[in-house]
């Protein structure tokens, strides 16, 4: 019977799915971002061209980083599960780290999407404020 290894490194981590997880958070990004800029330009919640041009600057490299983020929270939680022992000393606190970096990596996929919704929620206030 061999031994678990009890240190992390990131040469053990298996690549193909952090690539795969990677991937798939991108073309949700990608999906988020062309929805955004469809409904943005309709609903002329971003005026201007210079605006715009900063939003899509931000978005893309939170939207990467996230991906990024994403990818290797999944790849460092499958090594915790596959190679550290069950009642390992960092082996839950390597878990908690990942979860932490993947709802960041989540948020930063989200965030197209997450900034239509909250232009559209104070449109519609301001639109219901002023008519009351």
């Amino acid at each position: 019977m061999s031994a678990l290894k009890s240190k992390f490194s990131f040469e053990d981590v298996d690549l193909f799915l952090t690539q795969q997880d990677t991937l798939s958070a991108l073309i949700v990004w990608v999906l988020l971002e062309g929805l955004s800029l469809i409904l943005l330009p309709n609903f002329q919640i971003i005026p201007g061209e210079q605006k715009r041009l900063v939003w899509i600057l931000l978005s893309g490299s939170l939207g990467v980083t996230g991906a990024v983020l994403i990818g290797i929270s999944s790849g460092v939680i499958q090594y915790c599960h596959d190679k550290l022992p069950r009642r390992g000393t960092n082996k839950q606190s390597l878990i908690n780290l990942a979860q932490v970096m993947s709802w960041i990596g989540l948020a930063g996929v989200g965030f197209p999407i997450i900034v239509v919704a909250l232009e559209l929620g104070l449109v519609l206030a301001q639109g219901t404020g002023s008519s009351a």
